[in-house]
């Protein structure tokens, strides 16, 4: 295929080469984002669907596009590291919320309390922020490199920690797509969660371009 087109340089690289990955593969990612509303909604292949769909957009990434036939055995490669990941951010969530909740009720609101919940509030913020920025990393471990969960937790760590401004800097777009999601309903059915994933694997990687094979026979005409 040929590359993402030479836009100005003060477009953000994630945005660019995924925005133009996404318009390429539009019909792909409007295909994929229907089957992972179809497995969320049994709740049990919101995991599994999420990295077999985010593997399947990283290999178009790669310029390896995969036979949609492929779909299927990606899915039940993902049942195991894709349960995991919903229950690692599944039980984040829960112990983020219980904290939310449950200090402002102890502490209360008067005078220095009020400071002791502003904390709270801070401190559950930002590792929020950091646990979503994550995310990126720790799906392309899982289903780009297929490693297990705990090697791919730590890898993901490693990765946030050696581009900490990138890394935050990406949280802004899943910020960005929850907001014209709740604005615009219909975008959201067809292409949101798949964009955002297209987003994600470039943003961890960027498009690869391979050259198109050399044909033999013509280079050897006179």
């Amino acid at each position: 295929m040929t590359g993402p087109p030479q836009t100005p340089a003060r477009i953000p690289r994630v945005l660019r080469e995924g925005g133009w990955l996404a318009w390429t593969y539009l019909p792909t990612l409007i295909g994929l984002n229907v089957l992972w509303i179809a497995g969320a909604l049994t709740i049990v292949l919101l995991g599994p669907m999420t990295v077999a769909a985010y593997g399947h957009l990283a290999a178009l990434r790669d310029d390896t596009p995969p036979p949609w036939r492929s779909l299927g055995k990606r899915l039940r490669a993902s049942l195991w590291p894709g349960t995991l990941w919903s229950v690692f951010v599944g039980v984040y969530a829960y112990v983020a919320w219980a904290n939310v909740t449950f200090w402002p009720r102890v502490l209360g609101h008067e005078g220095a309390a009020q400071l002791g919940v502003d904390v709270v509030w801070l401190l559950w913020g930002y590792l929020t922020w950091v646990v979503t920025a994550l995310q990126p990393y720790l799906l392309d471990a899982l289903a780009a490199r297929g490693l297990p969960f705990g090697r791919a937790l730590r890898a993901a760590a490693v990765d946030v920690i050696r581009r900490p401004v990138a890394a935050h800097a990406f949280v802004l777009i899943p910020l960005a797509l929850s907001v014209i999601g709740r604005s615009f309903r219909t975008p959201g059915l067809l292409v949101l969660v798949t964009l955002l994933l297209t987003l994600a694997a470039v943003h961890v990687r960027p498009v690869t371009v391979r050259e198109p094979p050399v044909d033999e026979s013509t280079e050897a005409a006179p």
